[in-house]
């Protein structure tokens, strides 16, 4: 059996409670940044391609074609997971009393992303979710409270699950699911080194960005289908990253790094490789 609209419908806000290992919240202000992604380095070279999609320039790459949305399901499933990596953290920000941190988190999505993504969706005849969107990302940006703002977000998990629904059933296998994860962790690494440069933190949406998509990786290996080893061997990899953010609003210095990302990154594309 395959899980077909689990995959994103398992990261509904009731599950919430228990999907962060962070602690405290400092400050609201936010540093914008320009610096850009720290490259890496040859010993990180992945033997797959890292499939680039569509976005802002900000570590989320300018790209990807409607063509391969419609045709590649792993660009598909990335880009609904970058996506749904920001209408994670924006939720968890909104429920913590970071409003305008949210705002920001549930604009992306709405006014860049899900326009790259629409003609994949007209391609694959399924609806999309632009009124469960703009339906969200107007509860947060009109404050409307944490009961209406929850409400929105889990009927947006549900058309998201719709969406996913379409992909072909080989994509959902636990190799294709772990080559979506690779690619999560890899955005989520280009992310955190805009986010984190020399211990110093410069940019605190995209250390946000790069929590997000690690939690979406998290759903997915959790809606792993069989192969019980490798699913726990990248439930492993994935969890040790946790110390990467000590709180949704980060603190001034860190002594982490992207490379760590981009490690298991590599770890797990080693693992999709295996089985």
């Amino acid at each position: 059996m395959f899980k077909r609209t689990k995959l994103w419908a398992g990261l509904s806000a009731a599950t919430l409670v228990g999907a962060t290992s962070l602690v405290g919240c400092t400050t609201e202000s936010e540093v914008d940044s320009t610096t850009p992604a720290v490259e890496s380095s040859a010993a990180e070279a992945k033997v797959m391609p890292t499939i680039t999609i569509a976005g802002d320039g900000e570590g989320e790459g300018v790209v990807a074609t409607e063509s391969n949305l419609a045709t590649d399901d792993i660009a598909y499933l990335t880009q609904l997971g970058l996506m749904r990596g920001h209408l994670h953290v924006g939720y968890q920000l909104y429920q913590a009393g970071h409003l305008s941190h949210a705002k920001t988190h549930m604009k992306h999505p709405e006014s860049e992303l899900y326009a790259d993504i629409a003609p994949a969706f007209a391609a694959r005849n399924v609806a999309g979710f632009a009124t469960e969107l703009k339906a969200l990302a107007t509860a947060v940006e009109q404050d409307l409270g944490k009961a209406v703002v929850t409400l929105a977000y889990d009927k947006l998990a549900f058309a998201i699950a719709n969406s996913v629904a379409v992909v072909k059933q080989t994509s959902q296998l636990p190799a294709e699911q772990l080559k979506l994860v690779m690619q999560l962790l890899r955005v989520a690494g280009e992310e955190y080194a805009i986010a984190v440069v020399n211990g110093k933190m410069e940019n605190a949406h995209e250390y946000q960005d790069a929590y997000g998509f690690t939690q979406i990786a998290k759903v997915v290996i959790a809606n792993m289908d069989d192969n019980i080893e490798a699913k726990q061997a990248a439930h492993g990899i994935v969890e040790a990253l946790n110390p990467l953010w000590p709180s949704l609003i980060p603190p001034e210095t860190l002594t982490t790094e992207a490379g760590e990302l981009y490690g298991a990154a590599s770890k797990i594309e080693v693992l999709s490789l295996s089985i």
